[in-house]
């Protein structure tokens, strides 16, 4: 089993070459460096305006569900208190039946 030593030289090696690899691209594309800083700049600000209406939406929708839960216990409570309310009436009228 590998310890978390080996993993984390695992790991910065795996950056290293991946960070080489981009400056391969870079180099060999002729990208010149405000055009890849204006690029992730953008993907920067799109993903700031994307974010939160993600997170809004799935924050509704997860709202909606519990509502929807509460309002289906709601309304089969209140059924299950009509029907209480009729079983107490009969209860009554047969007590004062028995009164008689």
């Amino acid at each position: 089993m590998p310890n978390s030593g080996d993993f984390a030289l695992a790991q910065a090696n795996e950056k290293n070459i991946l960070l080489e690899e981009i400056d391969e691209v870079i180099e060999e594309e002729n990208l010149s460096p405000s055009l890849v800083k204006n690029m992730v700049l953008a993907i920067a600000i799109t993903l700031t305006l994307l974010l939160p209406k993600i997170y809004i939406s799935s924050h509704i929708y997860l709202t909606s569900l519990k509502i929807n839960k509460l309002l289906n216990e709601y309304y089969s409570l209140e059924a299950e208190n009509s029907t209480l309310k009729a079983k107490i009436e009969k209860l009554k009228f047969k007590n004062r039946m028995n009164v008689f």
